[in-house]
C-alpha cells in the first residue's frame, strides 16, 4: 500500500511560485543588463568579438591556406584582417599580426591597410 500524502497548502504553493517568479526576474534583468553591456561594447569596438587567439589562429590558417591554394586576394585580405584586429591590443596577439604580416610580405603587397587613417 502506499504510503499516505500530505496535500501541499495553498498558501505553500503560493509562496512557492512567488520565489520562483521573483528568480526568474532577477535572472532575466540580469542577463538583459549583461547583453546591453556586450552590445554597447562591440558597438564601441567591432573587433572585439574577433580579438581572441583561437579567432585569430583560424583565420591565420585560412589565409595560409589560401595562399598554397592560389588565392592571393583571398589570402591579403585575411592577413590584412588579422593585423587590424591585432594591432594596440597587445602583447598576447602580437604573434598573430607578425605572422599576418610575414604572410603579406610573403605576398609581395603591403601590410597597411587602404582607406582613411584611424
Amino acid at each position: 500500500m502506499p504510503p499516505e500524502t500530505v496535500p501541499a497548502s495553498p498558501r505553500r504553493a503560493r509562496r512557492v511560485a512567488l520565489l520562483l517568479l521573483g528568480a526568474s526576474l532577477v535572472l532575466a534583468a540580469g542577463g538583459a543588463l549583461w547583453f546591453l553591456q556586450f552590445a554597447s561594447q562591440v558597438r564601441r569596438d567591432p573587433a572585439f568579438i574577433y580579438r581572441e587567439p583561437a579567432t585569430l589562429e583560424k583565420l591565420l590558417k585560412r589565409a595560409n591556406d589560401a595562399e598554397h591554394a592560389g588565392d592571393r586576394a583571398t589570402a591579403i585580405t585575411t592577413y590584412r584582417f588579422v593585423m587590424a584586429v591585432g594591432q594596440g591590443a597587445g602583447a598576447d596577439l602580437a604573434p598573430y599580426v607578425a605572422a599576418a604580416r610575414a604572410g603579406l610580405s610573403r605576398l609581395g603587397a603591403v601590410d597597411t591597410l587602404s582607406g582613411p587613417p584611424r
